[in-house]
């Protein structure tokens, strides 16, 4: 039996790799006004904190063992938190059209295998040698590959919906409205809550309210809070809605964790 396949064109070509491994000191910032190229940067220890000042400053707070994707002409701020942090940098352009829809902003970047991936990238670097430039490319490619087959298993029509959850899942305490995390998605209003219950069967506040919650539970478990600071820590600024919400959750009062 023959079989034919037909692969589908690419419709862009990575170009102009720059591999870097860097570690700065707590407090260093490092203005980016207009990033050159496109960025994969993958935490290996401490934290970092990068500010996104044409997306309504936006945060986005990549810890160890974390990845963030940072797209070509970003314009932000980035600080070092932890004393050595040291971070992995695959950068590079394309030549064509544009990367994936849902690689259009900055956002981190969730699959199981990302510190493998990044290591693989870097391991000429790291071992003080020089390599082919298709081994580089090889390597870009295999992770382009690897997020697009994570992100493939998202139904197309909610792949938008992702830059917003990471976002909820990141700042859960802060009281930002429902426009702002649908403008993340470049979405109107309307359609976002549509989509956002549709995707998740809550509405956008109640899915922030349930991961509050959880983070909430984790706080007073650790002992280290009572539950007034436990409450505002995770966002709440009513303690009786709080409680109220907690029980409802959980089946008993914070008082009674």
């Amino acid at each position: 039996m023959k079989y034919e396949y037909r692969l589908e064109k690419p419709n862009f070509i990575v170009e102009n790799i720059d591999i870097l491994n860097v570690a700065r000191d707590k407090g260093f910032k490092m203005h980016h006004s207009c990033r050159s190229k496109y960025a994969f940067i993958y935490t290996v220890s401490g934290m970092m904190k990068n500010n996104f000042l044409k997306e309504n400053n936006r945060e986005i707070d990549v810890k160890t063992g974390e990845l963030i994707f940072i797209p070509k002409n970003c314009d932000y701020i980035c600080t070092y938190f932890d004393e050595g942090t040291e971070i992995k940098i695959v950068q590079f352009d394309i030549l064509g059209d544009s990367l994936p829809p849902y690689l259009c902003g900055p956002q981190k970047i969730h699959f199981p295998e990302a510190a493998k991936r990044i290591d693989a990238i870097l391991e000429p670097l790291k071992a003080n040698e020089n390599s082919h430039p298709f081994y580089y490319l090889s390597r870009i490619y295999e992770l382009l590959w690897q997020i697009d087959v994570s992100y493939s298993k998202i139904p197309s029509k909610y792949k938008k919906l992702q830059i917003a959850l990471s976002e909820i899942a990141e700042h859960y305490n802060r009281n930002e409205k429902i426009a702002y995390y649908a403008s993340l998605c470049d979405m109107s209003e309307v359609n976002f809550r549509r989509l956002f219950h549709e995707y998740t069967g809550q509405s956008p506040i109640e899915y922030r309210n349930d991961i509050r919650l959880d983070n909430a539970k984790i706080k007073l478990q650790s002992g280290m809070y009572n539950v007034s600071e436990a409450a505002e820590a995770s966002g709440f600024t009513n303690l009786s809605f709080f409680t109220r919400l907690y029980k409802k959750k959980f089946g008993y009062t914070p008082k009674q964790e």
